[in-house]
């Protein structure tokens, strides 16, 4: 089988902040961020910080699609041979101005819940597989079959490769969308210090 990812638009440096916002929009009520920032304001801006990192490391070390040239949707792919990123990968991938702007606004606190994910992804993982970091529908747009646009494609080209997928969620309401893909949990914790749960799900190639 040929697997096409013709269908969805494989993003570059040059298309990261319609990218972002896209993502912006659809992190918007996320348990994690409204967790540290009850303030919409406050949680817009770190979001933007925040969200950048993930797709300019995917860009740099891994694949990012985009549902059409309308960012309906964004994912970000990463293999597990470049996750988690190393210090230097990421000083040479994400722009001085989103390092220090995510610091600004308290980025601290999530690189500890960032590092408390790593360790169970290690733990649960300790295997070459991809790993789902990021999918996100711009609200308008949920609902309306564009996550398995987005999904298909490239689970259909992990399934080639004879590998499984892994991913997380902090929201309970995320859990079902992904079983409908063929992820299944395999752990399920709190973060410390945090009233967050964290869902590892992981699918297995089909």
């Amino acid at each position: 089988m040929v697997v096409d990812l013709n269908n969805l638009v494989r993003l570059n440096k040059a298309q990261v902040k319609p990218a972002v916002e896209v993502l912006v929009r659809a992190f918007r009520n996320y348990p994690l961020l409204q967790y540290y920032f009850p303030s919409e304001v406050e949680r817009e801006k770190i979001s933007y910080y925040f969200l950048s990192f993930a797709v300019f490391i995917g860009i740099s070390y891994g694949e990012v699609y985009a549902t059409s040239s309308n960012l309906e949707g964004v994912a970000v792919w990463m293999p597990s041979t470049n996750y988690p990123v190393t210090f230097w990968r990421l000083l040479h991938s994400v722009p001085p101005l989103i390092i220090f702007g995510l610091g600004m606004h308290r980025g601290f606190k999530m690189r500890r819940l960032g590092e408390y994910l790593d360790t169970v992804h290690k733990r649960l993982t300790p295997f070459k597989h991809w790993f789902l970091q990021t999918i996100g529908i711009a609200p308008q747009f949920q609902g309306k079959g564009y996550a398995g646009k987005l999904l298909r494609p490239m689970l259909s080209k992990i399934d080639e490769e004879g590998l499984p997928c892994y991913l997380e969620t902090l929201d309970e309401q995320n859990v079902s969308l992904y079983e409908h893909f063929g992820f299944k949990i395999v752990d399920k914790s709190n973060v410390p210090e945090t009233s967050l749960t964290n869902w590892a799900m992981l699918r297995e190639a089909q």
